[in-house]
């Protein structure tokens, strides 16, 4: 067990009349009484952590919010391993720290960091979400999280780039999200990324590089109107190791669904105006990661800048109507839009339209014989929805000629786009056109909506997208109380390519793909996808796999992933949590890459539950890396739930707290 003692504590109990946010005036009762809050404040002096009577820690002052479960310290890590050497992870709750009064609705931590081999390292996380900002009644969230380190080691990315010298010894980012609710729906979001280099997120942050937005700097101010809604954006580029675009700035409306002529016709509209300055990534400063990248076919050449106006309205106009129990709608897509500069150095102008045909056809049967104690199934509903979409469009320009003001991709995905063709097709970008992703996003008609991502993606296509709904419910729950659930579910969907040599590379199908999920009982399902195309060396994916989840006891999942293609691999994964006892907790990870006889990595973790504390014991191998580490912790009950991301050694199911506060 452990011990806080201290000399002198101090309690006090501040009572205040409660102010209403949005008049300004004090909160009364129904019986005309005010409304009194409390805080409840401790202040200590000469404060002793004892750990089986051994002290441990001595800290002067203290100061704390007895409303808050934790105190000072907010989580202790000490890990190893072979690319951070030993790691000591310090995060401190910084208004117990500096006794500061903390303003409800936010968090602030402060963390102290020591890794050997690669330095110190220091950094701050400030967390807030409150229904008032500087007298603004309207809810506000957002953060700011800064961290930087003295690095005189080598980053250790994986594959061929194990050791790659910083460009400079400080390293760092800022990151911070700003979203303001105004009166009159009108939303404020702003964000700010500021990243040292190019590898620093893939190193430190890999989780929020490879699974998060990508981290822009960038201020838009947007309203709401029913169905319609405009914005302005302005945007700029801080990180010369990403291809962005700078909106400088940029304006966009949409009209959404507007009806007319009594709902016999459908308007849609979304305008852009914006002047724009798209730059394209430096080349890396190691030069041996140079020689391996090269700029993607949609960028200028490394480190240069295309400028100038991109206006651009698009508009559809649908005319929907039913024949029995199909529900036609026919449309028209048309788009002008000019660029002030485009891959040759040139300003373009292109016209782009579309014609097409969308139908959809529900049935559905049911049968209330069917009966199964084993599955669980009492009572059978199929339901279908037959879809196609059959559009035929123009464009003026080709996709080719224009530069991605607005990318498809992340970062991360653009880094491994220049950085594997070298290894896949023996070659720098470009790759093959059917591995272009405009390509791609061009057959899977991204061209063909009002609200497309990107407005360069459109081009000159033929397509007819054929696709099935299907859902298998049943009843399930105690007889005179149950519930209709989805037993199966199965969605399939292909493309059928009339002109195929000019938009499917010879083939007329295409773009196959399924998505199955079978929920055999309520704790166990069965799921599978693929996805697939027919042409020369085309991509396929296939995954299966099943979930048993068993609380309080735990889970096992273990699935198949085959991918082949370029890239070939047919991957074996299962992970599993197990409450062994009331106080052993084992969870454990591991993934085998059959097709190429390779094995790439496992996780171990036991938790032991004490009565105040966890202690947690991790091995993780990496072999893309050729990383081993070990993580131990010694974790407050109380502090679980706190500890998130990357960093964090969960056991993989919830401990809930012990005693007051979680302190015995």
């Amino acid at each position: 067990g452990y011990e806080l003692r201290t000399g002198l504590l101090t309690y006090t109990d501040l009572q205040h009349p409660r102010i209403n946010a949005f008049t300004g005036a004090p909160e009364v009762q129904p019986d005309g009484e005010p409304v009194i809050d409390h805080q409840k404040l401790a202040t200590s002096r000469n404060n002793f952590l004892y750990v089986e009577q051994v002290p441990v820690l001595y800290w002067p002052f203290m100061a704390t919010d007895l409303e808050k479960p934790n105190f000072y310290i907010d989580s202790i890590r000490v890990k190893s391993d072979r690319i951070f050497g030993t790691q000591v992870l310090l995060d401190l709750d910084a208004y117990q720290l500096l006794g500061i009064r903390n303003p409800a609705g936010t968090h602030w931590v402060l963390s102290t960091d020591y890794l050997s081999k690669r330095g110190p390292a220091a950094g701050t996380t400030f967390n807030y979400e409150r229904q008032t900002l500087f007298g603004i009644p309207d809810s506000t969230s957002g953060f700011v999280d800064a961290w930087g380190i003295f690095d005189h080691g080598q980053d250790n990315l994986g594959l061929d780039r194990r050791a790659i010298p910083p460009p400079q010894e400080f390293r760092g980012r800022i990151f911070a999200q700003h979203r303001q609710l105004l009166p009159n729906n009108f939303q404020l979001t702003g964000e700010v990324g500021l990243i040292s280099d190019m590898n620093f997120l893939e190193q430190y942050f890999e989780r929020e590089y490879d699974q998060l937005k990508d981290q822009t700097t960038d201020l838009e101010l947007k309203q709401y109107l029913n169905n319609s809604s405009w914005s302005v954006l302005g945007a700029v580029r801080v990180n010369p190791f990403f291809t962005e675009t700078e909106w400088l700035p940029r304006a966009d409306h949409y009209w959404l669904g507007e009806s007319f002529l009594n709902d016999r016709l459908t308007w849609y509209e979304h305008t852009s105006v914006g002047y724009a300055r798209f730059k394209t990534a430096n080349q890396p400063t190691d030069p041996a990661q140079s020689a391996h990248t090269g700029p993607l076919p949609w960028e200028a050449p490394a480190g240069s800048m295309r400028v100038g106006e991109r206006l651009a309205t698009r508009q559809e106009i649908d005319a929907p109507f039913n024949i029995g129990v199909v529900k036609f709608t026919p449309y028209a897509l048309g788009e002008l839009a000019r660029w002030g500069e485009v891959l040759d150095n040139n300003d373009e102008n292109r016209a782009y339209g579309a014609l097409g045909l969308r139908a959809s056809m529900p049935m559905w049967s049911v049968d209330p014989t069917v009966e199964s104690q084993l599955f669980n199934v009492h009572g059978i509903a199929h339901k279908m929805v037959f879809e196609t979409d059959i559009s035929y469009a123009q464009s003026t320009q080709p996709l080719s000629d224009f530069p991605l003001y607005d990318q498809i991709d992340d970062n991360d995905i653009e880094a491994y786009r220049r950085w594997f063709p070298l290894n896949d097709f023996g070659a720098l970008p470009p790759v093959p056109t059917q591995f272009d992703e405009r390509y791609y996003a061009l057959r899977r008609g991204l061209g063909n909506f009002v609200a497309s991502p990107s407005t360069e993606i459109a081009d000159d296509l033929f397509a007819a997208r054929l696709g099935l709904r299907q859902r298998w419910q049943t009843k399930r729950g105690q007889p005179g109380n149950r519930r209709i659930i989805d037993y199966i579910v199965l969605n399939t969907d292909v493309t059928l390519f009339p002109n195929p040599n000019r938009d499917n590379f010879g083939e007329v199908v295409g773009l196959l793909d399924y998505n199955f999920r079978w929920h055999v009982g309520d704790r166990t399902t069965i799921v599978s996808d693929g996805y697939y195309d027919f042409f020369e060396s085309a991509p396929k994916y296939t995954t299966i796999g099943g979930f048993l989840n068993r609380p309080p006891r735990g889970s096992l999942y273990l699935g198949f992933h085959s991918l082949n293609g370029p890239i070939t691999s047919n991957v074996v994964a299962t992970s599993y949590s197990y409450r062994m006892s009331p106080k052993w907790i084992s969870t454990f990870g591991t993934t085998f890459d059959i097709h190429n006889a390779r094995n790439i990595g496992q996780n171990l973790m036991l938790t032991r539950i004490g009565e105040s504390f966890l202690f947690v014991m991790q091995v993780n191998v990496d072999t893309s890396k050729g990383n081993v580490g070990a993580n131990f912790a010694i974790q407050p009950r109380f502090m679980q739930g706190r500890l998130k991301g990357a960093n964090s050694l969960s056991p993989g199911m919830t401990v809930p707290a012990a005693g007051v506060y979680g302190l015995e």
